[in-house]
This record gives C-alpha cells, structure tokens and sequence, in this order.
C-alpha cells in the first residue's frame, strides 16, 4: 500500500487547495459549469468533442478511460498518496504503458443541464520520456518525468459553448492540478493554421516561434533536452512558478 505524504504543502497557485473529492464533484466555472473527472461512460462524447475540434488522442488513452484506469494515481495523489512509490513498482514490473494512462488527467466540463460541453487530456510525455531515456544512464530521470512534466494532448469546447470561458476553465484546473502534485513544467502543441497563441497566452502560456524549442532536460537531468513542435505545429509551454 503506497503511504501518505508526511505534510501537505499550501497552494502553489493562489486557489483553494484540491481534494480528491472536489475534483470527482466538479469545481466551478463559468455560467454554472462544473469541471472534473470524466468517468468512463462518458469516453463516447468526449472523443467526438476532440474530433471536432481536429484533436485526437491515441487508442490507449481512450480505452484507459472507457476501462476506468485513466488517472487514478493522480486522484490518489490528491488523496495523500505517493506517486513515486507505484511508478518505481510499475517500471520494475516493466508496466510503463498502464502507468502512463494512471498518470494522465481526463477533464471534462459539465453545464447546469448535464450535458458534457468540453473536455481536456493531459498526459506523461512519451516524446521526453524517450529523449531522456536514450541518454546513457539517464533512465531514472525519465521515470522522473512522468511526475515532474506533462503534455496537454487535447482540448477542445463544443461549437454552441464557445466563447464563454470553458476552455480557460478547463486550462485552469489541469494546471492547479498539477501545479499541487509538484509537477514543474506543462506543454503542448496545436495546429498552426488555427491561430491559437493568442489564446493560450492568455492563459498564461509562452507560445514559441517556429523553428525554436525549449530545454527541458537541465532541469531534470542536468543535461540539455530541446523540446519543440513539429512540422505545421506550434509549441506552447509554462513552467511552473520562478523555475524559468
């Protein structure tokens, strides 16, 4: 059984502290949204909302959420438990495919009538846990990564609820989220026909220019790791507090 944290530190991000139940039970919004956990029945809506909005997620992600193992460690966590201690179990049992889908955060918005009107995936990095790992003697840094650094795989809002500050809301609670189980840093990408850095600085994003990256391995590992978008994409990242 994993143990409890011995302390629980104060807010890092100036909100109310997260329990595990607040967020099974949804935190406010705008215009009486809630946002929390997706359960799995609700896998089918949010997959075609990410469609919609042209973003996807892999077949592990979505079958994670539909079998109910997607981000119960995060849920643990919120509930005092350690993430390292079924993560170092994980690895040794070479498990790091289930462990990433424990590890992810599925968010949904739900409006006053009940309908699920928005949704976000956030999940461990596959691309930096790779680059780590190749480094000679690096692997127990990118076992790290899947606790300290975070990709937001997928937003999206549905086209008659846009506009009302859903997907900030959305944003806002992923980062405290993460922001409270001591991850340091959240990144993403997105097309770059659809125009969105506007919009996730905002957020309080930085959004880079293409062609440039972001070390992300220092940090970590004390080893430079650049991270950028591909080709047609543009990157987006914030870290956590004065880490940068």
């Amino acid at each position: 059984m994993a143990k409890k944290t011995k302390k629980k530190r104060p807010s890092t991000t100036g909100l109310v502290r997260l329990t595990q139940q607040k967020v099974v039970d949804g935190l406010p919004g705008p215009d009486g949204v809630r946002i929390r956990y997706a359960v799995p029945e609700e896998t089918g809506v949010v997959t075609e909302l990410l469609k919609a909005a042209d973003d996807d997620l892999e077949t592990g992600h979505l079958e994670a959420l539909a079998d109910g193992r997607c981000g119960t460690w995060l849920l643990d966590a919120l509930a005092g438990l350690s993430l390292t201690e079924p993560l170092v179990r994980a690895a040794t049992a070479d498990r790091l495919q289930p462990a990433a889908a424990a590890l992810s955060l599925p968010l949904v918005a739900q409006d006053r009538e009940g309908q699920v009107v928005g949704a976000l995936f956030a999940v461990p990095s596959g691309t930096v846990i790779s680059m780590i790992g190749q480094l000679p003697g690096y692997r127990q840094h990118a076992l790290l990564s899947m606790l300290k650094y975070a990709k937001i795989k997928a937003l999206a809002v549905r086209e008659d609820a846009r506009g009302r500050g859903i997907g900030a809301a959305l944003l806002k609670r992923c980062v405290q989220v993460y922001w409270q189980l001591d991850y340091m840093l959240l990144f993403g990408e997105f097309a770059t026909e659809r125009d969105l850095g506007p919009y996730y600085r905002r957020q309080g994003f930085t959004v880079v220019e293409p062609g440039q990256t972001v070390d992300v391995g220092t940090l970590l590992a004390g080893v430079p790791v650049h991270l950028g978008a591909g080709p047609g994409e543009t990157f987006f990242y914030r870290w956590r507090g004065n880490m940068r």
